[in-house]
């Protein structure tokens, strides 16, 4: 799975709001001048985005330097559309673009002071990276709008270049077309229609958009945000916002601490991957779906179906209860609450290489969800020879590399776990399971005789290791080493490490080292118990 965490967060520079209110027929600027970006700027306190619209969070440094520099040029850059509502103007078609500019005259690129207050100080690395290369890339370009500014004043000092533009930024313009004689669904069908153009919404995200208001969406976004950002819930009552802030920052960090550093040099790596950039909210709505039994169409699915709209949430409840399930089902697959059985990310849902595989997790919630206790204790009982089965020949995450990664592999892989737990359960060796998968038509894809390699590249006499082998190396090296659970004998993740005691304290036993043992959190509450 190809994912970009390197893209520019700029969703805090225009605010949004509902488009409910009634558009007004006329306007009379056909452009906007920068300098009403400022923040006392005559246009920049009136921009909104609609409130369903994608994060602007979608361009790299360079994408965001371009199109700044593009500007400093006076090259043309595509009309933004704009529509009146009431004191509101929103940004129809354009708002990477505004963003871009309201960036460089802030110099907020995701980590400035509007930034800080719209994300309440919560700024991942990766966006301050994301931010900070920007900033770097557009002052070599271009320098800073504050330099501009001040070389008005004082051309002798500034660099040859600002010095030759400053005198003319504050009147160059953006053009600006207008959506006239509109209410505001006649807008939003418009934003959808401009959107189709150019970056084109991919069919989960136009499902996320359409479904807004629903407890999936709700949820998605908060886990996403932390539950910091726009408020996309605040027509609940507060006690409900407020816990809905707090179930989307509990869940967010199950899922994505410690942070992922590439390339991986440790084994204590996220349970789903970098928490940050476009890929993770599409992750989160199909992740909340599966786990609250939503049955949502697969976006291949080109049945009318698929464009339905989820229920509306009407007093956050369902989100509360989403949010709730999810993070239940996700303390049972790593963390450290009683349940945790404790699975290691690096084993069950990153490929060789080191690159997360949502249909890795997808398949184990849905093997898993439906178990009872008696499942779960039978499945610690031949977990490590289960592991040591995926150890050798790389399970989930060989079974996606060759079936794919849509969501129409997952009955296979989930079938193929469910084969292999069951053999075990039998009292098959492992010998005697590989041997019976090599003649099953249905499961003989599956088996390679070694953990595969990363993707070969020709040979280069004094080449350097690439980050993905890098990380292959570490991952082959140090998963058969890590820390075992002396109950199950399964990999323990730091996330999910519990010292237990091997003498129980009911029964007299002490704090001492010597009666401490590592343990899954589900190992020392309930196996043992």
């Amino acid at each position: 799975m190809a994912i970009t965490t390197n893209v520019v967060n700029l969703d805090a520079l225009i605010r949004r709001a509902d488009l409910i209110a009634p558009g007004e027929a006329s306007e009379d600027i056909t452009s906007l001048q920068v300098t009403g970006l400022e923040a006392k700027g005559f246009l920049y306190p009136a921009l909104r985005k609609p409130d369903f619209q994608r994060e602007t969070s979608s361009w790299t440094p360079e994408q965001v330097a371009d199109l700044i520099s593009t500007f400093a040029r006076r090259d043309l850059i595509p009309a933004v559309i704009l529509w009146r509502a009431g004191q509101n103007v929103f940004v129809i078609d354009g708002a990477h673009r505004l963003s871009a500019l309201i960036a460089w005259v802030h110099d907020d690129y995701g980590d400035g002071e509007v930034s800080r207050r719209f994300f309440q100080g919560s700024i991942p690395d990766d966006q301050h990276k994301a931010a900070e290369k920007a900033r770097q890339l557009v002052e070599a370009e271009v320098g800073s709008y504050k330099a501009h500014k001040i070389a008005i004043e004082y051309p002798e000092d500034a660099r040859p270049d600002i010095a030759a533009r400053a005198a003319r930024i504050g009147w160059q313009d953006v053009a600006v077309q207008w959506i006239r004689n509109a209410d505001h669904d006649k807008a939003e069908k418009s934003f959808f229609r401009i959107n189709q153009g150019g970056t084109k919404i991919d069919p989960t995200e136009r499902r996320i958009l359409n479904a807004r208001a629903s407890a999936t969406a709700l949820s998605a976004r908060a886990i996403l945000r932390r539950g910091t950002g726009h408020n996309y819930w605040d027509r609940f009552d507060r006690s409900n916002q407020v816990r809905i802030e707090e179930l989307g920052k509990e869940v967010y960090a199950i899922l994505f601490e410690p942070p992922l550093t590439l390339p991986i040099r440790t084994l204590d790596i996220p349970l789903c991957g970098q928490g940050y950039g476009p890929h993770v909210l599409p992750f989160l709505f199909d992740l909340i779906n599966l786990v609250n039994d939503v049955s949502v169409p697969d976006s291949s699915n080109k049945r009318t179906k698929a464009d339905e709209k989820l229920q509306d949430d009407e007093d956050g409840s369902d989100t509360i209860k989403y949010l709730i399930k999810a993070r239940a089902v996700l303390w049972r697959i790593c963390g450290n609450h009683p349940s945790s059985l404790g699975l290691h990310p690096a084993l069950y849902f990153y490929s060789p290489t080191g690159v997360f595989q949502p249909t890795a997790i997808f398949s184990i919630v849905a093997l898993i969800k439906n178990w009872d206790t008696e499942d779960f204790v039978s499945f610690t009982k031949i977990r490590k020879d289960f592991e040591g089965f995926l150890l050798k020949y790389r399970g989930i995450t060989e079974a996606v590399r060759k079936l794919g990664s849509g969501s129409r592999s997952r009955p296979r892989v989930v079938s193929l776990y469910s084969y292999i737990i069951n053999a075990f359960k039998q009292g098959k060796s492992a010998s005697e399971i590989h041997t019976a998968l090599s003649s099953d038509q249905d499961y003989a894809f599956f088996l390679t005789e070694e953990a595969p390699d990363p993707p070969a590249t020709k040979e280069t006499p004094g080449k350097k290791f690439n980050r993905d082998t890098k990380g292959a190396a570490f991952i082959r090296d140090a998963l058969p080493s890590a820390p075992k659970c002396s109950t199950c004998g399964g990999i323990i993740h730091r996330n999910s490490m519990h010292f237990g005691h091997t003498k129980a304290r009911r029964a007299g036993g002490s704090g001492d080292i010597a009666n401490a043992q590592l343990q899954h959190p589900f190992c020392d509450s309930t196996v043992e118990n």
